[in-house]
């Protein structure tokens, strides 16, 4: 404020300077004022001497007004500002108690569900639901990793062959070699990995590999209305069948310390009761696991 209060006299002063000379013209003194004798007259020095005494005038009433608007700007904060202070305060020290709560809540890891122990199914034996593992077309054979929560790469076919068909297993089932029932499941078009689908059994393939029976399950999309006639296996082209059967005798020659043994097709009939009798057995050893968790596949 005191800044603008002395730009705006030097602006003034200037501006009686310029206007003082700009009106001089001969025969009047330098300022512009004629020289007049006798007590009447007046000189310019004297008529420039009063506007500067205005002028400081000014400058002392501008002083003041500025030196009362400083003292206006440091007056003591009232009592109602105190008190604002006070609560303001106190919602502070109240805060970090409710971050602490927060952290503590956040500590707690969710739980994991494993693929393995996923529903069946509410229509179980003639709907299941299958987790998908391996997509049709692929040679990538994967894997769900109970541990890590995920699907794994398990390995690469070793045989230039791929899976016919998308591959997976019913969950909450155990078959003779440690595994769930593995499923295959016929469609026009490759599925997800890591996905679940409902599928209707149809059939099912007599086999066993190094570990035991491991029996491969025939199933259809449930929801596909390309294959709701497909009920039997009187309905899959015999050539499809001769297919799948070629590929699971062949796709584990090339592998060390691996054998496969594949005998015929059994029906829908004996496709669902297979899938009640592995049921059965995930459940009962699931019961007398010591730690009545999920069984583990693994062991």
């Amino acid at each position: 404020a005191s800044q603008k209060a002395a730009t705006m006299l030097g602006n003034l002063r200037t501006t009686l300077t310029r206007n003082a000379g700009r009106f001089a013209r001969p025969g009047l003194g330098a300022r512009g004022v004629p020289m007049v004798s006798g007590t009447r007259g007046f000189s310019t020095s004297r008529a420039f001497g009063g506007i500067q005494s205005l002028v400081a005038a000014a400058a002392v009433t501008a002083g003041v007004v500025m030196g009362l608007g400083m003292l206006a700007t440091t007056e003591p904060p009232s009592t109602t500002t105190k008190i604002e202070r006070k609560k303001s305060i106190k919602t502070l020290k109240s805060m970090p108690i409710k971050a602490e709560a927060k952290e503590e809540v956040s500590k707690e890891k969710p739980k994991r569900r494993s693929a393995y122990s996923v529903s069946i199914g509410s229509k179980m034996p003639d709907e299941v639901q299958v987790f998908v593992e391996v997509s049709k077309g692929s040679r990538n054979k994967y894997e769900w990793d109970d541990a890590l929560g995920h699907i794994v790469l398990d390995r690469v076919l070793h045989s230039a062959v791929f899976y016919p068909h998308n591959y997976g297993f019913v969950p909450q089932t155990l078959c003779g070699d440690g595994d769930p029932l593995d499923v295959l499941i016929i469609g026009d078009d490759p599925l997800e990995p890591g996905c679940f689908v409902d599928v209707r059994p149809i059939g099912y393939l007599v086999m066993q590999d190094e570990k035991g029976m491991d029996e491969k399950l025939l199933a259809v999309t449930a929801k596909d209305p390309r294959l709701y006639e497909t009920r039997t296996l009187r309905n899959v082209p015999e050539h499809i069948l001769r297919e799948i059967t070629q590929f699971f005798t062949t796709y584990k020659t090339l592998e060390k310390d691996k054998w496969v043994k594949v005998g015929g097709w059994k029906g829908t009939v004996d496709a669902k009761l297979l899938i009640e009798s592995t049921h059965r057995a995930y459940l009962e050893a699931k019961k007398e696991s010591e730690s009545n968790r999920v069984f583990d596949y693994t062991k």
